[in-house]
């Protein structure tokens, strides 16, 4: 594990993020994110549920500091079990241009093998060259591309739902059975894994099935002003997509829906775009093998 003597090239060191609070951690981020790509800023609130939703372990997490203990940036380790996963790495604008990024990224990898881990993976903007190219050179290599898509609140088009099928809830222990058969039959990013969903809690399960018996399924998560996290069930075809997400959107139709690191070529992708959603940008999902 990295100690706070630990010097890079840069002079920075490097300190556990366990030694900051939510609020501070968060306050590090959104001044390292301010001028990105996509900021996604962070509050304390969503910072502590991140860590949990994620399984991000703060004492394999870093601040970066320079020679006046003045924070440079941060990067966050998710594990679990031997596999990691590098997240919310960022370097404060005005501090930049002296490698920290990248010291900080090698901190990850010392604190995967630190902990036997026998994969580190993360997921990057595409269209953020440096990074790619730093991650590349550190020994990642990508494996998929992954949209982040948005609806905008409204009801849907009743045309949209001609199958006739029947709608039923899914129970709490159907949910949990569905999404360890799925993830054990499907590749799942970080986020969208059964962990991750059960840790964030709020999800709803539908069943939909057609007159002529066909059935297929959905999971998402129930935020307050939110729809997001979705999982269907796979080889669902493409009225049984329509009729579950008519079922959703006009049950929810006053609520937002995002959802991450969908794959580039999920089936459901183009009946979802029939239902208004939007493509907003794309990360690349990287792994290293240890």
């Amino acid at each position: 594990m990295m100690q706070p003597t630990d010097l890079p090239p840069s002079s920075a060191t490097a300190v556990l993020a366990s030694q900051y609070s939510y609020d501070q951690l968060a306050d590090i981020y959104n001044q390292a994110r301010v001028d990105y790509i996509v900021p996604m800023p962070m509050n304390g609130k969503r910072m502590a549920e991140y860590v949990r939703d994620y399984d991000v372990d703060l004492n394999a997490s870093a601040v970066a500091l320079n020679s006046e203990a003045l924070e440079l940036g941060v990067c966050m380790l998710g594990v679990r079990g031997d596999r990691t996963w590098i997240t919310r790495l960022g370097v404060i604008p005005e501090r930049r241009g002296k490698k920290i990024g990248q010291f900080l990224t090698e901190q990850m990898l010392e604190n995967a093998r630190a902990l036997r881990a026998r994969s580190v993976q993360l997921e990057v903007i595409k269209g953020n060259t440096p990074a790619i190219s730093l991650f590349q050179k550190l020994g990642f290599e990508p494996v998929r591309e992954l949209m982040v898509v948005r609806r905008p609140p409204g009801a849907p088009n009743n045309a949209l739902n001609g199958s006739g099928a029947e709608i039923t809830v899914l129970e709490d222990a159907e949910i949990a059975a569905l999404l360890r058969d799925y993830e054990q039959r499907q590749q799942v990013a970080w986020t969208e894994e059964r962990t991750s969903l059960m840790n964030g809690g709020g999800l709803r399960g539908l069943r939909a099935v057609l007159p002529s018996e066909k059935s297929g399924w959905l999971i998402f998560q129930r935020l307050p002003f939110q729809l997001t996290h979705f999982v269907f069930s796979p080889s669902c075809s493409d009225d049984l997509l329509r009729a579950l997400l008519h079922h959703v959107h006009k049950t929810y139709n006053a609520q937002d829906t995002k959802i991450e690191n969908l794959p580039v070529d999920h089936a459901a992708w183009r009946v979802m775009e029939q239902f208004g959603y939007l493509e907003v940008f794309r990360r690349i999902e990287m792994y290293l093998h240890f």
